[in-house]
């Protein structure tokens, strides 16, 4: 439980990212956003060229690290701060910073309940109370963004993307999933 409420930590460091969202314009966020994505892109590049950054980047982040970013896996880090990016360049401004708060609170949430009292197993070692939790945060976020069926909506599909075993990494599929639900659904019905 230490060790995911320390991993989680960083989502809850990307906090300030939507609230900046709030008050900035969309291309000082591509910026500012896309400066941080370039910095996780050098770092992941350095890991896989140079055995000296490689050893020294899993001596400082070896205990917040999962399993398969330990054998040399992108990190959920580098994923988390690219789908912002995504997130903010595809979809208009309210879809993103509900997607970025989908990221940020909506996994936590899954990731912490799941962990302390999931009992009830859905897929793999995810619980009904974590999808729950995520399904519960991510719709309290959508519904004070968006129209009420769209948010709903966007929640859900959060949730479920959240649960599923899509073998791409979740701080990727479930801001960039949900955000294209919800924009299309915003383009294409008249609500």
């Amino acid at each position: 439980m230490i060790t995911e409420l320390l991993r989680k930590t960083t989502h809850l460091a990307g906090f300030f990212l939507p609230l900046l969202y709030i008050v900035l314009e969309r291309s000082t966020m591509l910026l500012i956003v896309g400066c941080l994505a370039g910095i996780a892109v050098i770092v992941e590049f350095l890991k896989w060229v140079s055995e000296r950054f490689r050893e020294l980047f899993f001596r400082v982040f070896k205990s917040i690290l999962r399993t398969h970013e330990q054998k040399g896996a992108i990190t959920g880090a580098t994923y988390y701060i690219v789908s912002i990016l995504l997130c903010i360049f595809f979809f208009e401004k309210s879809i993103a910073i509900v997607c970025i708060f989908f990221i940020i609170l909506g996994d936590t949430a899954a990731a912490l309940v799941g962990r302390r009292w999931g009992r009830t197993r859905l897929i793999g070692n995810k619980s009904l109370e974590g999808s729950a939790a995520c399904f519960i945060i991510c719709a309290v976020i959508a519904l004070f963004w968006l129209n009420p069926i769209i948010g709903i909506t966007g929640a859900f599909v959060a949730a479920l993307v959240e649960l599923l075993p899509l073998r791409i990494d979740d701080n990727l599929t479930v801001p960039l999933i949900s955000g294209a639900v919800m924009q299309l659904m915003i383009k294409y019905l008249p609500l």
